[in-house]
C-alpha cells in the first residue's frame, strides 16, 4: 500500500480519562502500512457497553445537533483545506453523523447526506473506534480491504484522516474526520489539529451539559446537603467548567508548539513550553475533580452497574497522580488480585474512592514512600487494600490516617463547618478521608482499618458490586464506618 497511515502504539498514547488529553504531544511512529490494531486486553463487546453508555449519560441518544461538534468540523476543514468534514456518534452497528461540513459536494440528495449514518463495517472510523489511534490515509484506494468501504467505492473518498472522539472519562465514542475525494498527504500538523479540533469539540460539549444540569440542580435545591453544597457550589461548578474551554486551548497550542511544528525551540524555549504543558495537563485534572464534586448531593447520578476493568481505571487514576507524587519523589503502585478484574460497580463512584483515598494519603505521607494499592475479592464485593511502604519505617499509613479513624471526635465532625487543623496536608486528608468514607457508604460499602501498629495498619474499602445494594436514600446527614 503506498498510501500513509499514521498511527500510535498503545505505550505511546497517554492515558485519558480524566485531564482531557488522548493524543501523546512528545512524538508520532513512523507510518505504516495498514490500519492499526484493536486495543489489547479489551473485548468487543465490552468497547460497545462502555461506548453506549458514555453516550447515554452525555445526553447524546436524542441530539441531532450539536453546535460545538459543527463548529469543530468546520474549523478542521477550513483549516486543513479540506472540502469534507464530519463527527459521527457510533453503536454496535453504525456510525450516525452528528455534525457535517460539505456533504453536499458528494452529490445533490446523496444518501449519506439524508440518512446521516452509515453502516460501521462500511466505513473507516472502526478502525478509529477499535484502535482509538488517529488514522490518516493519503489515497484509501491503494488498499485492496479499504477501497472495499461505502464512504471509497460509493462516495469516492480517497484521502482521510480522523481522530479519536473521547470523552472525559476516557470512552472513545465516536470520530473527527476530514476527507477528500482526491489523494491528499497529511502532516504531522495537520494531524495535531485534528486532534485538538476533537478535544475542543468534546470539551465545549461536556461544558454545555455540566452547566445545564447545574441550572438543573439549583432550581431543585432546599437545605445545604452534608457536604455544605448549595447554589454557591452550583455557580462554582459552572465557573469552574468555563476554565475547560480556555484551557484545553492553552494545552492544545502549547503541545503543538513543543512539537515543534512552527519551526525549532532554543533549550530555554522547549523548558517552559513544557512547564506549560505539564501545569495544564494539572490543571485540567483538576477542574475534572472539582467538577465531579460539584453535584448538589440531591441530584448526584443515581449508581449505575457498568462492568468496569479495575485495572485499568486503577492505573488511570496512578497515571493522574503520578505529576503529584513525584514533587515528593513518591512512588504508586497499583495491583489487582490475579482473575478479579471485572466488577459491576458504579465507575464514576469507584474512580472518585481510589482518587481521594491515594490522594489523601500522599498528603501526609514522607518524601521517597511508596503508596500501594490491591485490589482483591472479599465475598461478593471488591476491596480496595491500601497502605505505605517507607525505606526507613515499617509498612503501615501515616501518623494523621491513623489519627483519623481512632479518633472519636471524627463521628461529629461537620464537613460544613471545615477543619480546625491549622495544617493544611491534615485538613485537607481529613476532608478526603471522609469523603472517601461518603463515597464507599453510598455504594453499600465501608471503610475501615486493618492490622495493627505492630504488625502494619491498612485502610479498607468495601464496595458490594451493585447487583446485591438495595435500595436505600442516597443522602444521609450521619456517616458512621463499619467496623
Amino acid at each position: 500500500m503506498s498510501g500513509s497511515v499514521f498511527s500510535m502504539p498503545p505505550e505511546e498514547r497517554s492515558a485519558r480519562g480524566l485531564d482531557g488529553t488522548y493524543l501523546k504531544t512528545e512524538t508520532l511512529a513512523a507510518p505504516v502500512a495498514r490500519p492499526a490494531c484493536a486495543l489489547p486486553g479489551q473485548s468487543q463487546a465490552d468497547r460497545q457497553q462502555r461506548r453506549c453508555q458514555a453516550i447515554v449519560d452525555l445526553g447524546l441518544e436524542g441530539q441531532t445537533s450539536i453546535p460545538a461538534w459543527d463548529e469543530a468540523a468546520q474549523l478542521a476543514a477550513q483549516f486543513l483545506a479540506m472540502p469534507l468534514a464530519i463527527v459521527t456518534l457510533a453503536d454496535s452497528a453504525t456510525e450516525s453523523l452528528r455534525a457535517a461540513y460539505g456533504l453536499s459536494g458528494l452529490g445533490v440528495g446523496n444518501p449519506l447526506s439524508q440518512q446521516r449514518q452509515i453502516r460501521l463495517d462500511q466505513g473507516l472510523g472502526v478502525y478509529i473506534l477499535d484502535s482509538e489511534q488517529p488514522l490518516l490515509l493519503t489515497d484509501a484506494t491503494d488498499d485492496t480491504i479499504l477501497a472495499q468501504s461505502e464512504l471509497v467505492a460509493t462516495y469516492g473518498i480517497r484521502a482521510y484522516g480522523g481522530v479519536p472522539l473521547m470523552t472525559t472519562q476516557g470512552v472513545c465514542i465516536g470520530t473527527l474526520a476530514v476527507m477528500d475525494t482526491q489523494p491528499r498527504r497529511f502532516t504531522e500538523q495537520d494531524l495535531g489539529f485534528l486532534a485538538m479540533a476533537a478535544r475542543w469539540g468534546m470539551s465545549e460539549y461536556e461544558r454545555q451539559v455540566a452547566m445545564d444540569r447545574t441550572i438543573a440542580g439549583r432550581s431543585h435545591l432546599s437545605t445545604p446537603s452534608p457536604l455544605g453544597q448549595g447554589a454557591h457550589i452550583g455557580l462554582l461548578s459552572q465557573l469552574t467548567q468555563d476554565l475547560r474551554g480556555p484551557m484545553t486551548t492553552i494545552l492544545g497550542m502549547a503541545t503543538m508548539l513543543s512539537r515543534e511544528i512552527y519551526g525549532p525551540l532554543t533549550q530555554k524555549q522547549r523548558e517552559y513550553t513544557d512547564i506549560v504543558c505539564r501545569s495544564s495537563q494539572g490543571l485540567m485534572t483538576l477542574v475534572d475533580e472539582i467538577l465531579d464534586l460539584g453535584w448538589p448531593q440531591a441530584e448526584m447520578p443515581a449508581l449505575t452497574a457498568t462492568t468496569i476493568d479495575i485495572a485499568t481505571l486503577g492505573q488511570r487514576v496512578m497515571t493522574l497522580l503520578t505529576p503529584l507524587a513525584d514533587k515528593s519523589a513518591q512512588t504508586l503502585i497499583f495491583t489487582v488480585e490475579p482473575g478479579e478484574q471485572h466488577w459491576s460497580l458504579d465507575q464514576r463512584t469507584v474512580k472518585q474512592i481510589l482518587y481521594h483515598l491515594s490522594f489523601s494519603i500522599m498528603q501526609v505521607a514522607g518524601a521517597h514512600s511508596t503508596l500501594c494499592i490491591h485490589a482483591c475479592r472479599r465475598g461478593p464485593a471488591l476491596t480496595l487494600i491500601a497502605w505505605l511502604a517507607n525505606p526507613w519505617l515499617e509498612e503501615s499509613l501515616p501518623i494523621d490516617v491513623l489519627d483519623y479513624f481512632s479518633s472519636p471526635a471524627r463521628s461529629d465532625y461537620r464537613p460544613e463547618m471545615g477543619c480546625s487543623d491549622p495544617r493544611p496536608a491534615r485538613s485537607q486528608t481529613q476532608l478526603g478521608l471522609r469523603l472517601v468514607q461518603h463515597l464507599a457508604q453510598r455504594h453499600g460499602g465501608y471503610i475501615k482499618l486493618q492490622g495493627t501498629a505492630d504488625s502494619g495498619c491498612r485502610l479498607a474499602v468495601l464496595l458490594p458490586v451493585i447487583d446485591t445494594i438495595k435500595a436505600r436514600p442516597q443522602a444521609t446527614s450521619e456517616l458512621e464506618t463499619r467496623p
